[in-house]
Order: structure tokens, then C-alpha cells, then sequence
């Protein structure tokens, strides 16, 4: 009740009143609907409390006690145990005094403070004294509390009259009403999501991705829209306007998420910039240091503010799974786990998410949006959960094998990472038998099949380049031999059966092949290969320059390399068949892939040029010690000139170190260093 008028001021909901503290019905979704800010931020289940005006509610109070002349009104409080959520009564318990919260960082600190700053001068519980949603935020309370709360207030003078909620039209949207697009464009770029993209990434909830909930996903999901039509719109060569309005509209977005924009502070948020970073940002008109770059930027934005908004919560099995809310977190959170371990694989960088509860094993029945409903429907819950236990492979392979660059030296030297690599393998076999026979559509088995053969190139390659370590640092320590023999061929110089390590660097050139085969013979390219995500393209480039390097270090017999060749030229085939135009990523990696493979004239009279750009390519920053002139005249020798030019040569004349860490982790496209190699 307001001191002056004598009316009630605004709604709460059950547990703000049992724990006398403000009720903010306004800052979260709909003005006077629940959720309040803070149920909505400790992920509570938010109830409104019945009115008690016009009747006699004295059997719902309890009796007062007589040994006190005055009790104070906080002990006249009503239970809420039944309303809390359950993950939220078994993480903390509650407590009736904001004294006594929770105070484990800053953040809590400021929390706490703010809700001292609301609390009135006599002691008595009030309606005033809510939680902030954000600690930062909570300092204004401190300064300037009645005119703040007179603020929030305004709209909720009277719960007696129901709150009109206006409803959204296409003209809500900027993109829209400032005639970047049309309504009937938007629907077509969400359908063309829906039918060429959403399978590879099934993280778009459904109802988001249906046409006749577009004005609701406008109102409410702003940034996931705008994400799903970059992506649908960035290969559109008919489109090229839009998309870049698309994208300067998107960058006000990202600047909110960077600064914590409590507008942006939404699971659909995540959504948007996982899809981001698993697209592979391009604009031809601005490039600067690469797409792998900003995908990895872009997804750890996404990491953090998951973590913000607690998701990881959902990475515990508990109480509450049946809610629909707590099903999307953990879709969400899950996605993130995976992009996260993708990423930080191709770049060799750390991890950044935890992932999954190590006590919680989520199976396909823990994602029931992604189950099929009808008998032709995807099975993608099944589809995820394949891939969460092969990235969990990836993730523990990589922590073993990468795990410092002083571990891995030493790994390489003693011989001890075969153990690994076999054990590696072992499990991989056991994920091959658990998921043959799984149903999905081909092309989604064939994503799969692509994600377990370049696990198996990545632990099995750890013993080529610790072959290529060893030599070098071998030659290091000794005067270099006179003569034109290649150095690429004291690698092994009687082959690699002879090596030690044969059985390991025969399977990775078996798992080399078998990925490009898998595209060439499996992926229409056409229907599939062109809207695959960037990263079984990487997948794809990291196997090619493999074989060259296994060939060019005398790896590959001679005989075996025509094989290889003839391979080489399918698969550039089926990469030129995938792009819409010469600025598509298929046609960028085809044409690169060209020059390397079959032009190798034409390489050598470049190798200045080449040898300035390794860098950029991330394929090695050695200099170029043979000229064209003093290389031999043979085959296998102009075959290793070209491989030095182009940056493969072995370590000895670099940091070994720096050269084993380019080798197993794929480089990103810029298309700058395609313009002066391909020129």
C-alpha cells in the first residue's frame, strides 16, 4: 500500500511475498506477467499471489503470539516451498534476511548491498527491497532508490485493470520498417534456413523456425532471427544488399552482447552466436585476419554469456527436467560444449566451457525437442548425442596429446603417445559399433562418418609429425650432409614401413582418403556439401595438404601418389560443383587446392610470393632456403621444391616447436591470401 493514497501499487508474486521483498514484474517478457526478475534470474518458478482484498482471509494467518506485545510483520510470512523450483530448493536454501544470502565474489557483494539499500529505515519487510537482476545495476538503488522505483512502478499503478499487451507486427522488426527486407523476403530466408541449414545444426527451436510464429519470434527473439537470416542469406548472390544490411544490423547486437546488455541477456542470444560460429563469416568487401578469427571470437561470446546466464546449471540432471524452459538451457548449453570443442580443436587453443556434468551422462531422451514426433521426422536428439561422445574423444585426445608444448616435445621423443593413440582408436570402434545403425537421412550419417575420420587422422597424425620432430631434431644437432638429396626424403628414406611408427602413419593416410572419398562419393554437392558448416570443409583441407606432406616426406610410395592424384582431381571437381560463385568458401579451397596439387610450374615461379604469405596461411613461416635453379630435375624433387615454397618444408631451420603446433590444427580461409596466391 502507498503511504499517501492508500492503494495498492502493483502485483507480487508468491515468493517476493513470503520473503518480503520487491516484486519486479515489469523488466522480464510481458508487463505484470510473471516471470519476475528475480525468479527469471535465479530460475525459480514464478507464481502470482491471489489477492486478499474484499474478504476474510483470517484463517490463512497464523496465529500471533502473546509472550510479545509487537511482532515484527517479517514473521508473518507464508511458506513458498511448494512454489520454489526444486533445482532452486536443493542447490541453496532461502532465507528470510538478505544478510543472509549467498556472498561468494564481488558480484554477490553488490547484490547484497543493493538489497540493503532497499530495505526500509525501521526494520519492517516491505515490498521495496528486490533483488536488482544485475549487481552493477543494483548500485543505482543505492543512490537514488524511490525515484528508480517510482520508475519501474509507473506502468502498474493497479492490478484491478488487466494490462493491454500490444501486439507485434513485421513493423517491429528495424530490418523490416526500414526496408532492408520485406515480410514476404523474411519468410522465404526462414524457410530456406529451415530447409538447407537447421539439419546440420538442429539448435533453432521448432516453433522459432515456423512461419505462423514469425510476429511472436520478432517480439521475442530478435537476435536468433537476425542470426538464422545472415546465415540463409550470406551464399544468396541475389542478395548481396541484404545481407550486408543484414550484418550491420547484426554488429549492434554483438556490441550489446560485448558491453551486457540486459536486452541481450537471453538463451536465444547463445543461439544466435553459436550459429554465427559455426557459419564461417565472410564479407568480400572486409576482410582482415580470417573466418576461424571471428568464429572463434563469436563463440566465445556465446560461452560467457551462457555462463551468465547460468546455463551450465542445466548440465545437472535434477528435479525439474520435465520443464520445457529447462530443456531448451540444456539443448543450448550442450550446443555450446560442442562448439567450444570444435573450435578450440581447429585453432589448438584451450578450452573454454565445461561442458556437461562429469556425473550426468544426457542421452537422446534428456533433448525431447529434438526426438522424431512422426515417423519420417529426423532423429536428431540420437543425432546429438553421437556427436557429444565423439567430441568427448576429440576433447580427451587433445588434452592428453596437446596438453603443453613441453608435454607434447616430450611425448614425441619418448615414443609414450602410442598408448594413447591406441586407446584413441579403441573407443572410437566402440562409438562406430554403438551408432551404425542409427536412422538418419544419409547425408547426416555422412557428417558423422566425416567427424570420426578425422579423429582418426588427428591421433594417428600425432605419429607422423613426431617422426618429422624426431629428424629434425636430429639434424640439429649435427652438420647438414652434402648434396642434392631432397630433405623431405630423410624423413624416410626407405619408406615409412620401415618406421616405427608405420602402422600409425598408414592409418592416417587411410583416414585422409577416406574423408575426401566421403565427399566426392556421398554428399551430393549441390544439395548438401554447399550449406555444410565450415568445419567439415576444414576437415576436408586438413587431409588434403596431409597427403601432400605425407607424400612430399616420402610417406606415399610414387605408385600410391597417382592414386591419390586421381582422388585430388574428384575432389576439386565436387568442391567447383558446390559453389554458388567464385566467392563462395567451396570455390576459395578448390582453386588453392589446384594450385597446389597440379600446378606446380606455376608454383615455382611463384614461390617468392608463397613464401611471403605462409604466414597468412598459417602453414608455416620457414624460409625458403633451395632455389628453383638448384633443385633437381626429377619428379619427386620438383614435387619437393614446390612443397618447401610453399611453406611444408621440415623444421630444421625453425623453431620445431612452432612447426609441430602448425601441423595438426586446420588453418582458417582468408580470402586476401587467396587473391595473391591464385592471381
Amino acid at each position: 500500500m502507498t503511504k499517501g493514497l492508500g492503494i495498492r501499487q502493483y502485483r507480487s508474486c508468491v515468493r517476493c511475498r513470503s520473503r518480503k521483498t520487491r516484486c519486479d514484474l515489469g523488466s522480464e517478457g510481458d508487463p505484470g506477467k510473471p516471470p519476475c526478475v528475480k525468479c527469471f534470474r535465479e530460475g525459480a518458478e514464478c507464481v502470482l499471489a491471489d489477492s486478499r482484498r474484499g474478504g476474510d482471509y483470517s484463517r490463512y494467518r497464523r496465529p500471533r503470539r502473546t509472550t510479545h506485545s509487537r511482532q515484527p510483520v517479517a514473521t508473518l510470512s507464508i511458506s513458498s516451498s511448494d512454489h520454489i523450483s526444486p533445482r532452486q530448493n536443493n542447490t541453496s536454501k532461502t532465507t528470510e534476511d538478505g544478510v543472509h544470502d549467498k556472498l561468494q565474489n564481488p558480484s554477490d557483494a553488490l547484490l547484497v548491498l543493493a538489497h540493503a539499500a532497499g530495505q526500509p529505515d525501521d526494520g519492517v519487510g516491505s515490498d521495496n527491497n528486490q533483488h536488482p537482476p544485475d549487481g552493477y545495476e543494483g548500485l543505482a538503488h543505492v543512490t537514488e532508490v524511490s525515484p528508480l522505483a517510482l520508475s519501474m512502478q509507473t506502468p502498474q499503478l493497479s492490478d484491478s485493470l488487466p494490462q493491454p499487451v500490444s501486439e507485434a507486427t513485421f513493423d517491429d522488426y528495424p530490418l523490416i520498417s526500414d526496408g532492408s527486407l520485406d515480410a514476404v523476403l523474411l519468410i522465404q530466408l526462414l524457410r530456406y534456413y529451415a530447409d538447407n541449414y537447421h539439419h546440420f545444426f538442429p539448435l533453432v527451436p521448432a516453433n522459432v523456425l515456423k512461419p505462423e510464429h514469425i510476429l511472436d519470434t520478432i517480439r521475442n527473439e530478435p537476435f536468433l532471427l537476425t542470426a538464422i537470416l545472415i546465415v540463409s542469406s550470406r551464399d544468396r548472390t541475389d542478395l548481396t544488399e541484404t545481407h550486408n544490411s543484414i550484418w550491420e544490423y547484426m554488429k549492434s547486437f554483438i556490441l550489446k552482447v560485448i558491453l551486457g546488455k540486459k536486452c541481450v541477456r537471453k538463451v536465444g542470444s547463445v543461439e544466435g552466436l553459436l550459429l554465427l560460429g559455426e557459419w564461417t563469416l565472410h564479407n568480400q568487401d572486409q576482410v582482415d585476419n580470417g573466418d576461424e578469427a571471428s568464429a572463434w571470437s563469436i563463440i566465445g561470446l556465446a560461452v560467457r554469456l551462457a555462463y551468465l546466464l547460468r546455463l551450465e546449471d542445466s548440465g545437472f540432471k535434477s528435479d525439474d527436467a520435465e520443464l520445457q524452459s529447462v530443456h531448451r538451457e540444456r539443448l543450448v548449453w550442450t550446443f555450446t560444449y560442442l562448439s567450444d570443442r570444435q573450435i578450440s580443436i581447429r585453432m589448438g587453443q584451450a578450452f573454454w566451457c565445461r561442458g556437461p556434468a562429469l556425473s550426468a551422462r544426457f542421452t537422446a531422451r534428456d533433448f525431447p525437442a529434438l526426438q522424431p514426433t512422426r515417423s519420417h521426422d529426423e532423429d536428431f536428439a540420437s543425432f546429438i548425442q553421437a556427436q557429444v561422445e565423439l567430441t568427448t574423444l576429440f576433447g580427451n585426445a587433445h588434452d592428453i596429446l596437446f596438453a603443453s608444448r613441453s608435454r607434447t616435445a616430450e611425448l614425441m621423443m619418448r615414443g609414450d603417445y602410442t598408448k594413447y593413440v591406441d586407446d584413441t582408436m579403441k573407443a572410437m570402434y566402440a562409438w562406430q559399433h554403438t551408432w551404425t545403425s542409427l536412422s538418419v537421412s544419409p547425408h547426416l550419417k555422412s557428417c558423422l562418418n566425416l567427424m570420426q575420420e578425422y579423429l582418426r587422422l588427428y591421433v594417428n597424425a600425432f605419429a607422423f609429425q613426431a617422426v618429422i620432430y624426431r629428424a629434425s631434431v636430429k639434424d640439429s644437432n649435427s652438420e647438414p650432409p652434402d648434396g642434392s638429396r631432397s630433405r623431405g626424403s630423410k624423413m624416410f628414406p626407405d619408406s615409412a614401413m620401415a618406421s616405427p611408427d608405420a602402422r600409425h602413419i598408414y592409418e592416417a593416410a587411410d583416414a585422409a582418403e577416406a574423408l575426401i572419398r566421403i565427399v566426392t562419393d556421398d554428399i551430393h554437392p549441390e544439395k548438401y556439401l554447399r550449406y555444410m558448416p565450415a568445419r567439415f570443409y576444414l576437415y576436408e583441407i586438413h587431409s588434403s595438404v596431409f597427403l601432400y606432406k605425407a607424400h612430399a616426406c616420402g610417406a606415399i610410395s610414387s605408385g600410391n601418389h597417382t592414386h591419390i592424384t586421381s582422388l585430388m582431381e574428384r575432389f576439386i571437381s565436387v568442391l567447383k560443383a558446390a559453389a554458388v560463385d567464385d566467392n563462395h568458401i567451396a570455390a576459395a579451397y578448390a582453386k588453392l587446392l589446384d594450385r597446389l596439387w597440379f600446378r606446380r610450374t606455376h608454383g615455382l615461379s611463384m614461390s617468392n610470393d608463397i613464401t611471403n604469405n605462409n604466414t597468412e596461411l598459417g602453414l608455416g613461416d620457414q624460409e625458403v632456403t633451395n632455389s628453383p635453379s638448384t633443385l633437381p630435375i626429377d619428379t619427386n624433387m620438383s614435387q619437393m621444391s614446390f612443397f618447401d615454397d610453399f611453406g611444408f618444408q621440415p623444421l630444421e631451420y625453425t623453431d620445431v616447436m612452432d612447426g609441430l603446433f602448425s601441423i595438426p590444427f586446420v588453418t582458417s580461409w582468408d580470402p586476401t591470401t587467396f587473391t595473391n596466391i591464385i592471381a
